[in-house]
């Protein structure tokens, strides 16, 4: 597992790390234009590896989206005859979702401390929320397990410590940090962000947590490939569109173990 930082005024730098991931995603939110886009969730990699799992479960099934955000997702599945709710850290988000979703269920809370009952949803779903506690995922997992059925699915999404991260991680700081002076040190304050994984430590975390793993998997290789093409292989300006074309072709041929961008799990509670 590895580290990621983000750079923050001094303000931010001194804050509780609960309210410093809020503000974070509260900021994101608010830079796009509010609207959940569920139409386009159905070709999404996270949907083509979750669907088998999702057929053995009862129409009107209880499901958690641990980290909802706009909340495309939690509508999507409740679309399918799910009985979805969706929790998220940001008292604004939750109120304008309750608002503009009436007929849906929304909840404030934090994934590690949600306040649902023991054993009261059948699976639990969080994209790319778990990473964003210094202390490690391991209270999310106790919190998804205490709140999950015997046998009940869990899945995941968290970033993957890829092959190029790992090769590049052997350079020298100053080769890929640009915020990292060699001679000043760090120009701003430095603040942990996220963690990234490999597929066996993500294994191994559900393991170590009570859950069987059933399945890790790269996912958004489209994504990470951009990632390389703008900060390890900046020959084409980003957006442009060589750039675009280039991100195809290369996402076409390189393995998803060395570039794509997340990872995916599939857990099962003991």
């Amino acid at each position: 597992m590895r580290k990621d930082y983000t750079p923050v005024d001094d303000e931010t730098s001194a804050g509780d790390e609960a309210h410093f991931v809020e503000r974070h995603w509260a900021n994101v939110w608010k830079s796009t234009d509010g609207m959940p886009n569920v139409s386009a969730l159905a070709t999404r990699d996270e949907y083509r590896v979750i669907k088998p799992y999702l057929a053995q479960l009862s129409p009107g099934s209880r499901i958690l989206d641990g980290g909802c955000g706009l909340g495309e997702w939690t509508l999507f599945l409740g679309q399918q005859g799910f009985d979805v709710t969706g929790l998220d850290l940001i008292p604004e988000v939750i109120a304008d979702l309750a608002a503009r979703f009436p007929g849906q269920q929304f909840a404030c809370g934090d994934i590690r401390h949600t306040g649902f009952a023991p054993q009261s949803f059948d699976a639990c779903f969080s994209w790319g929320a778990f990473e964003h506690f210094e202390n490690g995922i391991g209270d999310c997992l106790d919190e998804a397990r205490r709140i999950l059925r015997p046998g009940g699915w869990l899945f995941i999404s968290v970033p993957f410590q890829n092959w190029r991260h790992l090769l590049r991680d052997t350079r020298p700081l100053e080769r890929w940090d640009e915020n990292f002076d060699p001679a000043a040190g760090y120009r701003r304050p430095q603040r942990f962000y996220q963690w990234r994984f490999t597929r066996t430590e993500l294994q191994r975390e559900f393991e170590l947590h009570g859950f069987r793993s059933e399945r890790v998997t790269p996912i958004h290789k489209l994504s990470g490939v951009g990632r390389w093409l703008q900060w390890d292989f900046p020959v084409f300006k980003k957006n442009s569109r060589a750039y675009m074309a280039a991100r195809r072709v290369l996402a076409e041929v390189m393995p998803a173990g060395y570039v794509s961008h997340m990872i995916l799990g599939v857990a099962q509670r003991r």
